[in-house]
């Protein structure tokens, strides 16, 4: 096994080097006091990886995704299709129904006024905040309803397809809309975009005649007339005031499918269902709004080519990290190695640095690099995420992506691999027990009023368009021990 001594002094100036301090007063009294104390010796270990296909990723995030476009990190394709459901709007959604106009050569007093609201019509609208790809590229997509709203507390992959699951309202009169676009084609203008947290919109038309799915003899104009008369009808008024009921009852939501094109990716912020029709105080044109945000439910599915995806993990040149899923990389840590002959010694520091290979492609159309990584125990995945934890820097570990390094340093992973190595020597492992895994990630973090000091709140997968080669080969831990 390869591994190298270094004498204590040279760490202890090294790390004296690199602290923040600027104080240098005390450096000859630290270093002997120091060496009174303990004994420390350094080692290093090589590390071997490999790159392994991402299972059961999570789709969670406060963005969506829409489009299809080439990686060239990895020449893979990516397309992202995104559901949404719609938030009620509290006790208001539609003027009071003598607000609403109506053609008077169409108005018949005998039937019920309810029965004869007309939305003049209706759209949904995307919100982009970011894009990967060609903005000049054509796009197509197809909009249809969902027959059966999306579960709180259920667990959806990236790679569900609700179309598979019949999750999908087919058949005579339900909504099938098409739409073709381009991100550059800017709906705001320049100083609109400079104030606005999102730069465009795809408007996605619902204006075709639709059949009640469940009375098929009833048929609106559009989208919005079937809105307003379920508003105004008495018996289902009510389920405007629930985003349950509104969820299962009325508008379970939307699946806006990738049809056509290669080239971008767009990342949905929110989205907006828009309803018009006529004041009758004044005749001109109003708007009521079903906002579709995080609060509620959006989500995205992926599909990816599994030869692709297989070609990479077989690639030994290099290892992977490909986000929103596809590729993560392993590594087998050299657990017995490290503590042979230093049982009774103190593991300080375990540090691993592994390097980023850049991309002899460069092109202004290529994803993004991953910012976080999450190491964890390759056993410890499915756990991790299913409960919603955050890494506590015993077990899970994270590293930000650093530009001067061009590579993820992980600083000190010595408690994951003493309670590693311990839990080997009671005999609780698995065929994995040295085994942890690279996860792109991303975090967010809650700023504390009282300190201003920010605490980790929340992990998730990386949803965003990202993928990087690591070097696979030379890896290694360098360690420090300590013993009286």
């Amino acid at each position: 096994m390869i591994q190298r001594f270094i004498p204590l002094y040279i760490f202890i100036y090294i790390f004296l080097l690199g602290s923040c301090t600027e104080d240098t007063d005390t450096i000859g009294t630290s270093l002997t006091d120091l060496e009174k104390t303990f004994v420390e010796t350094a080692a290093t270990y090589p590390i071997t990886s490999n790159s392994v296909k991402a299972v059961n990723v999570f789709s969670r995030s406060r963005n969506g995704y829409l489009g299809k476009a080439k990686d060239l990190e990895t020449d893979c394709y990516l397309t992202c299709n995104y559901m949404t459901q719609m938030r009620t709007m509290g006790n208001y959604q539609f003027p009071g129904i003598d607000s609403v106009y109506i053609n008077p050569a169409k108005y018949n007093p005998a039937i019920e006024k309810w029965k004869q609201v007309e939305a003049d019509s209706c759209w949904l609208e995307l919100y982009i905040l970011s894009s990967v790809g060609d903005s000049l590229a054509p796009m197509k997509v197809s909009l249809r309803e969902m027959s059966e709203a999306y579960e709180e507390g259920v667990t959806y992959y990236v790679d569900f397809d609700p179309e598979a699951l019949n999750m999908i309202r087919t058949g005579k009169g339900s909504v099938n809309s098409y739409m073709t676009y381009t991100i550059s084609n800017h709906v705001f203008s320049d100083a609109e975009r400079a104030k606005s947290t999102f730069n465009n919109y795809i408007s996605i038309g619902l204006n075709d005649s639709i059949y009640d799915k469940n009375d098929p003899t009833v048929k609106y104009n559009n989208y919005g007339t079937y809105l307003m008369r379920k508003f105004y009808n008495p018996e289902t008024k009510a389920n405007f005031l629930n985003q349950y009921k509104f969820t299962h009852n009325i508008c379970p939501g939307f699946y806006i499918k990738h049809a056509g094109g290669i080239g971008n990716i767009a990342t949905i912020y929110a989205a907006r269902l828009v309803v018009a029709f006529v004041s009758n105080i004044d005749k001109k044109a109003r708007f009521s709004g079903f906002g579709g945000t995080e609060e509620v439910i959006q989500k995205s599915s992926l599909a990816q080519s599994d030869a692709e995806l297989q070609k990479l993990i077989d690639n030994n040149a290099c290892t992977y990290i490909k986000a929103p899923a596809g590729v993560w990389t392993e590594l087998e840590l050299p657990v017995e190695d490290i503590m042979k002959g230093h049982e009774n010694d103190t593991l300080n520091t375990a540090r691993i640095f592994i390097p980023r290979l850049n991309n002899d492609l460069q092109n202004e159309y290529a994803f993004n690099i991953p910012q976080t990584l999450l190491m964890i125990p390759t056993d410890s995945i499915s756990d991790f995420f299913d409960n919603k934890k955050v890494a506590n820097y015993r077990n899970t570990y994270m590293a930000s992506y650093g530009s001067k390094t061009n590579g993820y340093t992980f600083n000190n992973i010595s408690i994951l691999i003493s309670n590693l190595y311990h839990k080997k020597q009671a005999g609780n492992v698995s065929a994995n027990w040295n085994k942890v895994t690279l996860i792109p990630v991303e975090a967010t973090y809650s700023t504390v009023s009282s300190t201003a000091s920010q605490i980790l709140t929340k992990v998730t997968h990386d949803m965003s368009m990202s993928s990087t080669k690591l070097v696979k080969d030379g890896l290694q831990v360098s360690v420090i021990y300590s013993h009286k």
